[in-house]
């Protein structure tokens, strides 16, 4: 059972004012700061107004908010584990540009989501510019709904790579033209430099004995003509890259999460 029935829209800047007014702490990195000031002689009117919408959606009665969408608030404010991402897509259709992925002049498109659980429910958040949309789900269904949110897009055919760092930048000074095959920090430098549809970073985050962690930065990128790969640093510094294949972004989600515990 999912902890909310039906999808819900919400103004971000209502949901910033009912999240500081329910005392929840910091909010999640995608819903982004809050920017609209309310002085204390307009205090409780907007407080009116802000419950007055929810009510009109459906998450609220009066002053109160329902139990379901209180509920979701909570999953992402405290959640066991979550996910969260900072999508852009480029090239024809997201504005001017040639379609090159890389360059000044190329349309994009921006978008924030992210997905939590606690306690056996799932909470899955997405926001565009100042709205914010949430959905239930199943909390089996956690990585792969996450997974499915990415745009589609075909995994590359490359090899895993797992450099040191000193060698990636040392590999001008190792490189040796005349070699039958690049080494991998070659391959690793031409798949970096080669032009992008789009770039999706993500990160792991959870609470591990009361205290909340985020790991670093993954990066899907989907590479114009090869396809999707998954790059990141482990904790000494040395360089990953996977094909983008679902199966690699789940397997490495979860071992971060295990590696946290």
């Amino acid at each position: 059972m999912t902890v909310l029935t039906r999808p819900v829209t919400v103004p971000r800047s209502v949901l910033l004012h009912v999240w500081q007014l329910e005392g929840l702490g910091d909010s999640p990195p995608v819903f982004g700061a809050d920017d609209i000031y309310v002085s204390q002689q307009r205090r409780a009117e907007h407080d009116r107004e802000c419950f007055r919408l929810l009510e009109q959606l459906g998450v609220a009665h009066g002053d109160m908010l329902t139990r379901e969408f209180r509920v979701a608030l909570r999953i992402l404010a405290a959640p066991s584990r979550e996910l969260y991402c900072w999508s852009t897509v480029n090239g024809p259709g997201n504005g001017p540009g040639d379609g090159s992925g890389n360059g000044p002049g190329n349309g994009s498109a921006k978008r924030k989501f992210a997905a939590a659980i606690a306690g056996g429910e799932g909470v899955a958040v997405q926001v565009r510019g100042d709205l914010v949309s949430f959905v239930g789900f199943e909390e089996r269904h956690f990585i792969d709904d996450f997974v499915s949110e990415l745009p589609q897009y075909p995994a590359a055919s490359v090899p895993e790579m797992h450099i040191t760092r000193a060698a990636f930048e040392q590999r001008d000074e190792r490189h040796d033209m005349f070699a039958a095959k690049q080494p991998p920090e070659k391959q690793l430098e031409k798949l970096m430099k080669a032009p992008r549809l789009g770039v999706h970073q993500v990160y792991v985050a959870g609470t591990v004995n009361g205290t909340h962690q985020r790991s670093k930065p993954f990066t899907v990128i989907d590479i114009r003509d090869q396809g999707r790969v998954l790059t990141f640093t482990d904790g000494r510094g040395d360089i990953h890259c996977l094909p983008g294949t679902p199966a690699n972004l789940a397997k490495t989600f979860l071992a971060t999460w295990q590696s946290m515990s």
